[in-house]
């Protein structure tokens, strides 16, 4: 059974006739017949009666016409539904962000100001973002990596910096900063799951070649609530440094070799930059006061240890 049995079915039905039907429908007569003939076939009983006044519908057509009916209707409500989320997702800003931690603080507080607006963040790997942004499943990025190709445009949000973080009594703790090949003595406990920092973390302990053993790697959550009484080593960047007090237990040492600093920008496809207009006005306005640290909401990234 298919939809255009069940229209060509309704318009005979309402002229009760197969002549009308047929001019109404612009089909020929004998394909209108046809057609109703195979779905009288299909549902096993006879759909009209024939009388001197026309076509006339049995039983079992009018338990037909009544849910072909309320088909039509549900059709005409899904495609007024469609028409409105088509709308809507026009005015959408659909925003993918490699960084768990800038999506946890910075998008809400973005999103709150800019209350015409309507964000869709999603948090992925930067290789698979960049391939849907150039598919257009995203109108921008905020991303460490720069734009390849044409027809997109960016802007640098902050630079970051990674350090070592250390125990307050390691022989470590009085260092302004330590390079690169310092680390591959040490023994580190790092986040494994942390979209945006772990891949990081990982790549600057494969270029210092930390031994695989000297590496313990835990869950996030786990990881957040002992690193800073852990006897281990530890990477922290200069993003969350921003929002979150480093306890004093702990030292921080920039780590002085390129892997350990990046760029992050926001980068956006040509044809979305009128939608983007709003945000790109709030950055140039409002950037410095977003990264200050003073727009911290704990409750996003971490909702079941908030207290309000």
């Amino acid at each position: 059974m298919e939809m255009h049995q069940l229209q060509q079915f309704a318009a005979i039905a309402e002229s009760s006739s197969m002549h009308e039907a047929a001019e109404r429908l612009y089909l020929s007569q004998s394909t209108l017949s046809y057609n109703l003939k195979k779905l009288e076939r299909e549902l096993d009983c006879r759909l009209f009666d024939r009388t001197r006044s026309g076509l006339k519908l049995t039983s079992y057509g009018e338990i037909l016409l009544r849910h072909v009916r309320r088909i039509a209707d549900d059709l005409d409500e899904l495609g007024a539904e469609i028409a409105d989320e088509r709308s809507r997702d026009a005015k959408r800003i659909h925003l993918g962000c490699f960084s768990l931690l800038f999506a946890s603080f910075e998008m809400a507080q973005i999103a709150a100001e800019l209350p015409n607006c309507m964000f869709e963040a999603y948090v992925a790997g930067e290789a698979e973002l960049a391939e849907e942004l150039a598919e257009g499943r995203f109108d921008a990025l905020i991303s460490s990596e720069p734009p390849t190709g044409e027809g997109y445009r960016a802007r640098r949000l902050f630079s970051e910096q990674a350090y070592l973080s250390v125990p307050k009594g390691s022989d470590l703790a009085s260092r302004d900063r330590i390079g690169l090949d310092e680390l591959s003595r040490l023994r580190f406990s790092i986040e494994g799951d942390l979209p945006g920092c772990s891949e990081w973390y990982r790549r600057i302990l494969s270029e210092a070649r930390v031994p695989a053993d000297n590496i313990d790697v835990a869950p996030f959550r786990e990881h957040l609530k002992v690193k800073d009484a852990l006897p281990t080593c530890n990477l922290i960047t200069s993003f969350i440094m921003e929002y979150v007090r480093v306890n004093e237990v702990r030292a921080v040492i920039p780590i002085d070799a390129d892997v350990a600093r990046r760029e992050v920008r926001l980068i956006w496809r040509r044809d979305a930059e009128n939608k983007l207009a709003p945000l790109l006005e709030y950055l140039d306005e409002s950037l410095e006061r977003l990264l200050s640290g003073n727009t911290f909401i704990p409750y996003f990234l971490f909702p079941e240890d908030a207290e309000n």
